[in-house]
């Protein structure tokens, strides 16, 4: 992401402070003033920090930029959102949600993708995973500690709450007289209550059990944070960490259970039902760790052990006997890898990663995902890996389809899965998820950013539509729970936009009370920076999947399909004619877009590039990226204007206006292109290729503006209307854009003539001024924007 970590917090802090500052008719005049003084403060700690960011992060430093965004904002939200759909719940008639509901789970892969990241390694992971167990620890032992506060409850608990306590005083009774030393507590649980005498445990059973709990919750921040620093764990305590989820929920729904029956259950539905539910939601880890490699790499792995073990080279196999040999071997009960196994660097660090899963355990980690799966035989070797690394309960298996032709080839490789004698004996569901209806369960990913770099916006969309509608006829027909991972970025180039939107314009079935969606880094502040904001993000999740479960939309038509199988063939001719097919392009890009300035900043861990290349090679976040900075925003609408002008010449414009307003999915296309095309500015865009395109790829410059001309004039005829964005509905959508992109503009300049100046010499004297220049108006176009890439 563009802005660096210390500003974004301060801002957080000054938005709080706007708000109070919105009710300052409350307030004495000296708070009103103390106030003023904390905004003045704030914006000035804002304005005095560097907001060039002079080291690149690592992979750690974006899993504690993900951490606390879940402690500074999240934590608090969801059992706010808990409370407001309980209320809904009550309105209605219904009962509140049962009290181990799991509404919501957050899963990361910062520090868990090493899909084309060479610095994500086995070694960082599980530093990241110990990182995270700290940080939940610590987050419950500050919670446990003001329940001691709210608990002073005198009088006998029930049966179950007695036979917890007496189990306990019988542990340490046991540990003293077997001659272990009881070392005082130091750090997080010497700060204990030390009013508690004797003489009052005897009657406060509950603070008795939850100080138990709470020791219990300091030794597993100590044992995580010395973990997590590559220290060894500290010498065991009497009272043993937490391990599991279940363990602490256990606890805890002991204590909610007994003030319930014992005529005090009011007591219970406050802070304690509150804690209860952020256990359910972020477990021991906060957010399970999901770990992403490409599907090369395992094919790697494999080769070399069957090589080694002079079974041939399993890269020159064909899918059927790849696929016969994985399922034997999965069957088999010998080990396959011996424990001296020669190979090279990379193939270590793969069989490195299923270790460290081993030895952890797959409590804090989420699903292992395969990026650019191609065949069944991708998902069966992972199982394989798992297998010979010892993992006793498998991480579940996720095969990620990206590209227009994987996406096409997805349901027939998910039915030579289920047909799978193996595989479908041992899926098994999450069990951080509640499964709802049939077992067993599989998750699918299916990937927006590749799909739309490699066939075009337009016929992205319509290959992820086909193939969900064809994974759910399929899940039907094994009987086997589907639940679709859409892997969205922030950018509308990259399957971003309105989650409300996109959600009820999935197709009908896609959506059977779950699903599962990315929230990219670069827009989590825009969705829970703050946890107000975070609140409003939850409801609309919950009520569109809500909706798009009891109402799911109608099936497209014969003439409907037609005519937009059309538009993705003929949208795709002409997007790839122009980006991968005219020798000219990738100059004209390099020309006329930041690509490669933007390179050379601070903003990610991972490299722009898998490898060596060309457009091929890029990476979908850079490749939007760049075009956004210049506000032309190629990707989302190239192609698209062709297409559209192709139909209404044929004389279907009514067709395409009746698709527009009856079916969801093609209205939610059109009305993304227009707040893209709205966001979008010729004139300056112009000015960039003015100043940084040499005039012999004016060819390119000219293919592109006639295609961005026809796309305005097929829009506006489709929609029937002359503006974009011009329905009563998108009112404030355009009040957004209308009085944000214009101050943008200045800054699109300025870049502009920095571009220019960078680029006329390499050893320029104020090269360091004009670097850091061009950095903070990146910032500032993505900031106008609402994203980066």
């Amino acid at each position: 992401r563009a802005p660096r970590r210390s500003i974004l917090t301060k801002q957080a802090e000054l938005s709080r402070l706007l708000e109070k500052h919105d009710c300052s008719s409350l307030l004495t005049p000296t708070q009103k003033t103390e106030l003023l003084t904390q905004i003045q403060a704030a914006l000035l700690g804002i304005w005095n920090t560097n907001p060039v960011r002079r080291h690149k992060p690592t992979p750690e430093d974006e899993a504690r930029y993900g951490l606390s965004v879940v402690e500074q904002s999240i934590w608090e939200a969801v059992p706010e959102h808990y409370h407001a759909v309980d209320y809904a719940l009550k309105e209605i008639g219904c009962d509140p949600l049962p009290i181990d509901c799991c509404l919501l789970t957050f899963a990361s892969w910062m520090g868990g993708d090493r899909d084309g990241n060479p610095y994500v390694t086995a070694a960082l992971t599980r530093r990241v995973v110990y990182l995270s167990q700290w940080r939940a620890a610590t987050l419950y032992w500050t919670e446990v500690g003001t329940l001691l506060w709210d608990l002073s409850v005198a009088g006998m608990p029930n049966n179950e709450v007695m036979e917890e306590l007496n189990r306990i005083f019988g542990e340490q009774n046991a540990q003293r007289q077997g001659g272990t030393t009881i070392k005082k507590s130091t750090s997080m649980s010497a700060m204990n209550f030390d009013f508690y005498r004797p003489q009052l445990e005897t009657e406060e059973y509950y603070r008795q059990v939850l100080t138990h709990i709470r020791d219990r919750l300091a030794v597993t921040v100590r044992r995580a944070a010395a973990l997590s620093s590559d220290l060894p764990a500290p010498e065991e305590s009497f009272v043993p960490p937490y391990v599991k989820t279940t363990e602490l929920a256990a606890d805890l729904l002991r204590v909610y259970k007994s003030l319930h029956e014992c005529g005090d259950g009011i007591l219970a539905e406050g802070r304690l039902k509150d804690l209860l539910v952020r256990v359910h939601t972020f477990g021991l880890s906060l957010t399970r760790l999901d770990i992403r490699q490409e599907s090369s790499r395992h094919v790697d792995a494999v080769d070399a052990i069957t090589s080694h073990l002079g079974l041939g080279s399993y890269r020159t196999w064909n899918e059927q006997t790849k696929v016969q040999w994985l399922t034997n071997e999965l069957h088999s009960k010998r080990p396959l890898v011996p424990k001296k196994f020669p190979c090279n660097a990379e193939v270590q660090e793969v069989l490195d990663t299923f270790k460290m899963i081993a030895e952890i355990g797959s409590e804090p980690f989420g699903a292992y995902v395969i990026s650019m799966t191609t065949s069944a035989s991708d998902v069966l070797a992972v199982r394989l890996l798992q297998k010979e690394a010892g993992v006793e309960e498998h991480l579940r298996v996720v095969p990620l389809f990206e590209t227009k032709n994987d996406l096409q080839n997805a349901p027939g490789c998910m039915e030579l899965l289920f047909n799978n004698s193996w595989y479908r004996a041992n899926l098994s569901s999450p069990p951080q998820v509640p499964n709802v209806g049939w077992q067993p369960h599989q998750e699918v990913m299916l990937g927006y950013s590749d799909s739309a770099k490699d066939a075009g916006r337009l016929a992205s969309v319509w290959s992820l539509h086909q193939a969900q509608e064809k994974l759910v006829e399929l899940s039907q027909k094994h009987q086997i729970k589907l639940n679709l991972f859409h892997g969205r970025g922030g950018s509308v180039g990259r399957g971003g936009g309105p989650q409300y939107l996109a959600t009820l314009s999935q197709p009908a079935g896609s959506v059977q009370g779950w699903m599962r969606v990315t929230v990219q880094g670069e827009v989590i502040d825009h969705y829970f920076g703050l946890s107000s904001i975070a609140s409003h993000t939850m409801e609309r999740y919950t009520t569109s999947v809500l909706k798009a479960t009891l109402f799911p939309p109608s099936a497209p038509s014969a003439d409907f399909r037609g005519i937009m199988s059309r538009l993705s063939e003929s949208s795709c001719d002409k997007y790839r004619a122009v980006v991968y097919e005219d020798p000219e392009f990738v100059e004209y890009f390099r020309a006329a877009t930041p690509d490669f300035e933007l390179k050379g900043l601070n903003l990610g861990s991972r490299p722009a590039k898998r490898k060596q290349g060309g457009i091929e090679s890029l990476r979908a976040i850079p490749w939007m990226f760049a075009w956004t900075q210049t506000r032309l925003q190629l990707p989302v609408w190239l192609g698209v204007g062709s297409a559209l002008a192709a139909e209404i010449d044929a004389g279907n414009l009514s067709l395409l206006q009746q698709m527009y307003q009856d079916w969801p999915f093609f209205r939610s296309t059109i009305e993304l292109l227009e707040m893209v095309l709205a966001k979008t500015n010729k004139g300056i865009s112009d000015y960039y290729e003015t100043l940084l395109v040499p005039e012999d790829l004016q060819t390119v410059s000219t293919k592109v503006w006639e295609e961005l001309e026809r796309t305005i004039s097929s829009i506006q005829k489709v929609t029937g209307r002359d503006e974009f964005l011009g329905s009563e509905n998108d009112r404030n959508s355009r009040l957004a854009i209308s009085s944000r992109v214009p101050l943008v503009d200045p800054i699109n300049v300025l870049q502009a003539n920095v571009l220019m100046r960078m680029r006329m010499d390499d050893d320029h004297p104020e090269k360091d001024e004009l670097r850091d220049a061009f950095a903070v108006t990146v910032q500032g176009v993505a900031a106008g924007m609402g994203w980066t890439g």
